[in-house]
Order: structure tokens, then C-alpha cells, then sequence
């Protein structure tokens, strides 16, 4: 079975992309693009560097995967308030020190729910037994 071939377009269009084809390219361009919407940033700057946010970016996606990360990094941006120090919230950032608060929580809401969700009540075996 042949791959299609994304190109580098299609890997920065983050909201149709699915989360098994994100890379490093397409969560900069989600930072990218929340910083300007949210905040109206029109140049995203990486924390430190390119290459370094790059590296930290490629070792959280094969840690924790692109959804968990999306979901840690919408919490941030919801939390985020930019200050003239710092205007915008950067990928380097989130992932050096915001997600090791994030990620153990959204594990266990994820586990929860899944318990949850395998938990069925027979109603009617119910009240007979009542």
C-alpha cells in the first residue's frame, strides 16, 4: 500500500489534518495561527530557536502523540495571558514547562472516561433485583 504524499501545505492546515499525520511543521503552524487569532501576533518567534523548538516539538509528538498534545496546548492557550514581556505563547515553551502539569491530568480524565464509558446499566435486571 502506497502513502499520498502530504505536502507542506497540507501539514500546516492543522484543523483538517488528521492528528496521525501531524509533525513539527504543523503544530508551529497551530502556534502560528492560535497566536494570531487569540492574540493577534502576526510573526511567530520560536522559544530559543528553530532547531531547538523543533527538537522539543518531534520528542513530544512521539511521546505523547499530536491529540494529547493538541489537547494540553489548547489548555494553555485558554490559560495564557500574554503580558508586554510575552506577547505570544510559543511551542519550545508549552513543552519545556506548561505540559508536565497538563498531560497526567488529561491522561486520567481519558482514563476515567473510558471506565466510564464501559460501565452499562441494565435497568430492567436493576429493578428486578431491587
Amino acid at each position: 500500500m502506497s502513502r499520498i504524499k502530504i505536502t507542506a501545505e497540507q501539514r500546516k492546515d492543522w484543523r483538517n489534518l488528521p492528528y496521525d499525520q501531524w509533525n513539527v511543521l504543523t503544530v508551529q503552524a497551530y502556534f502560528a495561527d492560535m497566536n494570531r487569532e487569540l492574540f493577534g501576533i502576526e510573526s511567530y518567534l520560536p522559544m530559543r530557536n528553530y532547531g531547538f523548538e523543533q527538537g522539543v516539538i518531534k520528542r513530544a509528538l512521539s511521546e505523547h502523540g499530536a491529540e494529547l498534545l493538541k489537547r494540553a496546548f489548547d489548555d494553555c492557550f485558554r490559560e495564557y495571558r500574554p503580558t508586554r514581556e510575552y506577547p505570544l505563547l510559543t511551542a519550545g515553551f508549552v513543552i519545556s514547562y506548561r505540559i508536565n502539569t497538563i498531560i497526567p491530568r488529561l491522561k486520567a480524565e481519558i482514563k476515567r472516561d473510558e471506565q466510564t464509558k464501559d460501565i452499562t446499566v441494565d435497568f430492567a435486571e436493576l429493578a428486578k433485583l431491587l
